[in-house]
């Protein structure tokens, strides 16, 4: 005999639907109040999983990444990440509606339910696993963060549920809209309060001006021109690149700089020992990615304020059988330079950047910097100095990428601009820092696509460790477009390889080439 109610009961499509809605819905509340605590825990607790990802990632699948999305790579894992989260709290409660459509009463999802003891103890455990990962203090802070936090999706299948039998597919909505609502505006006044309680008033001197005068180098007028770089990069202008997908923030007045590992002596810096050092020196130093393709901006020019690493290291007294200075960051990151690298003057503990500290994103409070190295082996925001009488093997060297990570030299192509019947191209070159000591002699430039070459002029150096810009004029009378093409001699007279490599794994090679149209 049919059940008296078997007309009224939803169907299978409708239950599903609504059962997806109440999950994804649950979801995204419990996202929301991850992102709401983050003062009180210290960051969002997604991205601190998404970065762990990205430090337990397998080389191919980083390396694969960044060729593949370059700096789309970090927000696509972040997106992936919370698109995964919303998939299984949907997935569970369809799961959980099949099993529960065999009895009498109409499904409700385990894990949003407000009656189920397993709902809170599924969002409590995934809740307390985010936080560790994020490094959550234990405090009573962070307990008040996890009630929070899985109070959200348990209010959510409290409010949401309404018997289908009862109500229309549009009155679910709109109560799916209200709840919405209303959780967006107290999730905005929570984060609010949060923020002005519990933000860390952290990296307050990042990017203040420093305590005494710096002279930064000009670059001769000529160069400049149409599309060319300034001589000497402003610090707003200069590359960023890293792994993190949101920057330590630091606490100057808290932080230390400590110096031990196979020393005699270890000790430790403050951040004013750093700014007020006896051996303080002024360097400009050109920067280049190793991920730069031939020819792409992941390059700039910057002059900085910092302390010799040899001197650091030679007060710690250093023991017999050091083989790797070893330099690690706050957020867990490291690298490694020979130990002969120290005897050299211009490895510096850089903490200035311009006329001013390094920002957060240059590496606030300090950074290792290594002329003539690609970018990756200057480590940003160190906390720690490390000799170690055994060879390190770094993050990116584990991941297949060069452990000597000597720039290739290059030269790019940038400005172009037309005087008449003439026009004027120019550029940089950089690289062959084998001592530290720029080598570039000569820059060469075809404006047959490489048929015929000529001598550029070369702007006279700035600095031992900076690029060298470059310009050449020829005669272009009938306005058409123009096939450049760019190489670089260094001093021994090894003219630029032309053959054409990618960045992975000891950077991009190549002749730079690009059609100027003035």
């Amino acid at each position: 005999m049919a059940h008296p109610d078997t007309d009224a009961r939803p169907t299978d499509r409708s239950e599903r639907l609504r059962s997806a809605t109440i999950g994804l819905v649950s979801g995204v509340a419990w996202l929301v109040g991850l992102a709401v605590v983050a003062p009180l825990t210290g960051e969002f607790a997604v991205v601190a999983l998404a970065q762990e990802l990205v430090h337990r990632a397998p080389g191919w699948l980083a390396t694969t990444a960044i060729e593949t999305l370059g700096f789309g790579a970090q927000p696509a894992l972040v997106a992936g990440v919370v698109a995964a989260i919303l998939a299984l709290t949907t997935v569970a409660a369809i799961g959980w509606s099949r099993l529960e459509s065999h009895t009498d009463r109409w499904p409700v999802d385990v894990l949003v339910a407000h009656r189920s003891p397993l709902a809170v103890a599924a969002w409590t455990l995934a809740t307390v696993a985010l936080f560790v990962v994020a490094g959550a203090p234990i405090a009573i802070r962070s307990l008040a963060a996890l009630v929070l936090v899985v109070a959200a999706p348990l209010v959510v299948g409290r409010l949401l549920p309404v018997d289908p039998r009862s109500s229309t597919r549009r009155a679910f909505l709109r109560r799916v809209g209200g709840v919405s609502a209303a959780g967006l505006v107290s999730a905005v006044g929570l984060r609010t309060v949060f923020d002005r309680s519990f933000a860390p008033a952290a990296a307050e001197r990042a990017g203040e001006p420093l305590p005494f005068p710096v002279e930064t180098p000009a670059g001769e007028s000529a160069y400049d021109f149409e599309g060319m770089p300034a001589a000497v990069t402003p610090p707003d202008e200069h590359y960023v690149v890293d792994i993190n997908i949101t920057d330590p923030a630091i606490d100057a007045d808290s932080w230390t700089l400590d110096i031990d590992g196979a020393v005699d002596d270890p000790y430790s810096l403050s951040y004013d020992d750093l700014l007020t050092h006896e051996r303080r020196v002024e360097q400009t130093t050109t920067l280049l990615c190793i991920s730069n393709p031939v020819g792409g901006p992941l390059v700039g020019t910057s002059h900085w304020t910092g302390v010799p690493l040899s001197d650091l290291i030679e007060t710690a007294g250093p023991q017999e059988g050091a083989v790797d200075v070893v330099t690690h960051a706050v957020d867990g990151y490291s690298e490694a330079i020979p130990y002969e690298l120290v005897e050299r003057e211009d490895v510096l503990i850089a903490f200035g950047m311009g006329d001013r500290a390094l920002s957060v994103d240059h590496g606030f409070p300090a950074r290792l910097l290594v002329p003539g190295r690609y970018g990756m082996k200057m480590t940003k925001w160190l906390t720690r100095i490390e000799l170690r009488a055994a060879d390190h093997e770094a993050y990116w060297e584990e991941r297949g990428w060069s452990e000597r990570a000597v720039v290739n030299t290059a030269s790019y192509i940038r400005g172009a601009e037309r005087r008449g019947d003439s026009v004027v191209v120019g550029g940089v070159a950089f690289g062959g820092l084998q001592s530290g000591v720029e080598e570039i002699e000569t820059v060469e430039v075809s404006v047959t696509n490489g048929s015929q070459w000529h001598e550029a002029t070369l702007e006279e150096p700035i600095s031992p460790h900076a690029w060298r810009r470059w310009r050449y004029a020829f005669d272009a009378p009938d306005r058409s477009p123009v096939d450049v093409v760019v190489r670089a001699i260094t001093r021994d007279g090894e003219v630029q390889t032309a053959q054409e490599r990618e960045a992975t794994p000891r950077g991009s090679t190549g002749w730079h080439r690009r059609r100027i149209d003035v």
